[in-house]
C-alpha cells in the first residue's frame, strides 16, 4: 500500500499497484488565457462565454446601454420567438422569494 501497509489479499482478487497517472492534473490552475483557450478547442467547447449585457444591442437582447444592466424584463414568454427567448423563459418565479410580513 502506498501506506507502507502491508495486507493479504485473496489470491482470485485481481487489481493494479500504484496510483493513477496524471492524477490532479485538474487542481493546477490556468495561468494563461491561451493555455485555457487551447485546452476548451480540443474538447469543442464554446469558450470564452460573454455575458448578454456585456454585448452591445444588435448582439443580444440584454446588450447595450451606457451601464450593464437588462435594460428590460429578463423573464420572457414560452411563445417567444427565436432571439427574444433568454433570459428566464417562462418562470414560475423569479427573484429572492421574500415572504411577506403583517397584514
Amino acid at each position: 500500500m502506498p501506506s507502507g501497509k502491508f495486507i493479504t489479499l485473496d489470491a482470485k482478487c485481481r487489481g493494479v499497484i500504484g496510483s493513477i497517472a496524471g492524477g490532479g492534473r485538474l487542481e493546477k490552475p490556468f495561468l494563461k488565457a491561451g493555455a485555457k483557450w487551447y485546452a476548451m478547442r480540443a474538447r469543442s467547447k464554446k469558450w470564452p462565454i460573454v455575458r448578454g449585457v456585456a454585448m452591445a444591442a444588435p448582439f443580444h437582447p440584454h446588450g447595450g446601454g451606457r451601464h450593464q444592466h437588462p435594460g428590460k424584463q429578463t423573464s420572457v414568454a414560452r411563445n417567444a420567438p427565436p432571439g427574444r427567448k433568454v433570459g428566464h423563459i417562462a418562470p414560475r418565479k423569479t427573484g429572492r422569494g421574500r415572504v411577506k410580513r403583517g397584514a
